[in-house]
């Protein structure tokens, strides 16, 4: 029993979180979820029913659950929903939460492990880049002027840069917190590699993420961060500036046609039929002349699936992790957290459906920001009892 939950349960979750960056197709990587972490999971849970129930007195955790749990009890009284999409939500809903319960278990408890994973992660990342770029402009020959798509988890050119930006998130972190001015220049350059990425992609919902991250960062770092990032966007504003191709591309991927007003006004026509309870997880429509098949913003997909209902919950749960990361005592953990928050706040603007998937972009999007706080706020508060005591 030890051994599961001391060692084979962290370091598969540790894998897990690493290697969606690296493992393509996902059904490959989501493996290591369904065959090693859930089973391990279940153990833990059967043999420490009292350690895990304990995650429920965390009030932003408790609220994640009950987030994914009406969204599933809406599949009950949802509308235009194949047998097949309700069997299938059904299933993501629950893997989904097993998720929430193993990350936030994993994050609380197995401090030595997140450490480890945080110190890994970056390189993941940068092998993923890597990737990308060969793939996209040596093997597929595709010109600067196309949007970059990447690998594995991050190959869809929107969700893909929001994947990557939990990667500039964790290695900007690593970056303030290495002791070594070795690691600080690895990790500080995989930031840059991270801009470069979601610069590439073209993707303005992203970039507004991005963008925000920055002035978080800038604000609670030192002086050597903030002179970074304006020599960043003075260098990127000095290229734009010295070329007219650059110019025309930009104004071009700005200012194409992004149909979100087009889908979301769609998509209040059908709110409308059930304002309050919603019209179900697993209901199928098209919003949009170009019949998109979900309002491509989590906060409109979240009216829309779950209703006002569901809104409520999503606004609640981003609010109670604000407050949460507000409440960080160490400064650049703060950061870490509101920059983390970013990713699904100002990202979800844009995209993102269903706040229930199975292992996919919308976990590390969502649900690993999510667990990242609320692990380091229990592991916070169980160290101040301990200290009471």
């Amino acid at each position: 029993m030890n051994t599961i939950k001391e060692r084979v349960f962290p370091i598969s979750f540790s894998i897990f979180l690493i290697s969606g960056y690296l493992i393509h197709p996902t059904p490959m990587w989501a493996i290591i979820f369904y065959a090693i972490i859930i089973p391990a999971f279940l153990i833990i849970t059967f043999k420490n029913k009292e350690e895990i129930t304990s995650l429920f007195k965390d009030k932003t955790f408790t609220t994640g659950v009950i987030l994914i749990v009406w969204f599933l009890l809406s599949i009950s009284w949802g509308v235009n929903q194949p047998d097949f999409n309700i069997k299938k939500y059904i299933s993501r809903s629950i893997i989904n939460l097993i998720f929430l319960l193993s990350a936030a278990y994993f994050f609380s408890t197995h401090t030595y492990w997140k450490n480890f994973t945080f110190k890994i992660f970056p390189y993941a990342v940068i092998a993923n880049i890597s990737i990308s770029l060969f793939v996209f402009y040596g093997m597929d020959a595709h010109s600067l002027s196309d949007r970059l798509s990447g690998w594995a988890e991050t190959r869809h050119p929107i969700l893909g840069s929001l994947v990557i930006l939990i990667g500039f998130c964790i290695s900007f972190y690593q970056s303030q917190i290495s002791t070594k001015n070795k690691d600080k220049i690895i990790y500080a350059t995989i930031c840059l590699s991270c801009v470069l990425f979601v610069i590439l992609s073209q993707s303005r919902g992203p970039l507004l993420t991005l963008l925000c991250i920055g002035i978080i960062f800038s604000i609670f770092s030192g002086k050597v961060v903030r002179r970074c990032a304006i020599g960043i966007l003075f260098s990127i504003a000095s290229i734009f500036l010295i070329s007219d191709e650059i110019q025309n591309q930009v104004i071009q991927s700005l200012s194409r046609n992004p149909w979100r007003l087009e889908i979301w006004m769609d998509a209040w026509k059908y709110i409308q039929n059930a304002p309050i309870i919603g019209n179900g997880l697993a209901s199928l429509n098209t919003f949009g002349a170009i019949e998109q098949k979900f309002p491509h913003s989590i906060y409109v997909s979240s009216a829309f699936f779950g209703g006002a209902i569901g809104l409520f919950l999503l606004l609640a749960l981003f609010a109670q992790l604000a407050w949460a990361a507000l409440n960080t005592e160490e400064k650049t953990t703060k950061a870490f957290h509101f920059g983390l928050l970013c990713v699904p706040v100002i990202g979800g603007l844009t995209d993102l459906a269903q706040v229930s998937k199975s292992p996919g972009e919308l976990w590390y999007i969502l649900w690993v920001p999510v667990t990242i706080i609320i692990g380091h706020s229990i592991k916070s508060r169980r160290e101040q009892k301990q200290q009471a005591q």
